[in-house]
């Protein structure tokens, strides 16, 4: 498979320590982090704590930088009460970088729960070494390997039409919007997020949908069972966006 060493401009672990009464938080934050608090919230709202088989993967592209975060990342680490530690990991990167983060969310959408499996434990591993590397510190390299695009989306199935969607995380659907990502990677104008979350309620779903004027969203939810379109309400969902991020004092 291919694969590309890139150099990120800022890191950050979402994981806990192993001692009683200590709760999971943000316990590594590494350079600069200009994206962090948009991906915080959306982690926080819905990719935290959610089960089903999708991986949980976001992707957010601004101006100034490319965040992407993987999580649900097993460590080896257990708990006091002999839980498995779960990590997530946030990676930042400068706007050059970018065709090389979007050729990997794209690999990474096309990947089975098989072939998943070896990137989950690469990103575990790399988070856990950040954690590591915290909790003795000790300075590392601003380096990861990420996967290159290593076979190309299925162009039979239907084009993504809207630039603003909710989707049922399907096989064929995380198809489409790996092919939907793979056509922005020479883009530099466009403000784009991508969630692939699992069994979120669509209550949440619309709310993290709402940070964005592009934007694709895979989830496992029962209560999505076709696509949302969000572009057709668009200037009730701009109004919506402009309070939303008010509130949350973004200055975008």
């Amino acid at each position: 498979m291919k694969v590309k060493q890139v150099n990120w401009q800022g890191a950050a672990v979402h994981t806990r320590e192993v001692d009683p009464g200590k709760d999971y938080d943000w316990i590594v934050k590494k350079g600069e982090l200009q994206l962090f608090e948009q991906m915080e919230y959306i982690h926080r709202v819905a990719l935290r704590d959610v089960s089903g088989e999708a991986p949980i993967l976001a992707l957010l592209v601004e101006e100034q930088a490319v965040g992407l975060l993987i999580g649900d990342l097993p460590s080896s680490r257990l708990d006091h009460g002999k839980r498995v530690i779960y990590n997530t990991l946030y990676l930042e990167f400068e706007k050059e970088e970018q065709e090389t983060v979007l050729e990997s969310i794209t690999s990474l959408l096309l990947c089975t729960q098989k072939t998943y499996k070896p990137h989950q434990q690469h990103f575990g591993d790399y988070a856990e070494s950040l954690y590591a590397a915290k909790t003795v510190e000790t300075e590392t390299e601003n380096t990861v390997i990420l996967p290159g695009l290593y076979k190309k989306p299925n162009f039979s199935l239907s084009p993504i039409q809207s630039n603003k969607l909710i989707l049922p995380s399907t096989p064929d659907n995380r198809n489409r919007c790996a092919r939907y990502v793979r056509d922005l990677k020479h883009s530099t104008e466009s403000n784009f997020y991508l969630i692939s979350t699992g069994r979120v309620s669509l209550e949440k779903c619309e709310e993290v949908a709402e940070l964005s004027e592009e934007m694709l969203l895979l989830t496992l939810s029962s209560d999505v069972e076709s696509e949302i379109d969000f572009q057709k309400d668009k200037e009730g969902g701009k109004g919506r966006f402009d309070k939303l991020k008010k509130l949350m004092g973004f200055n975008k």
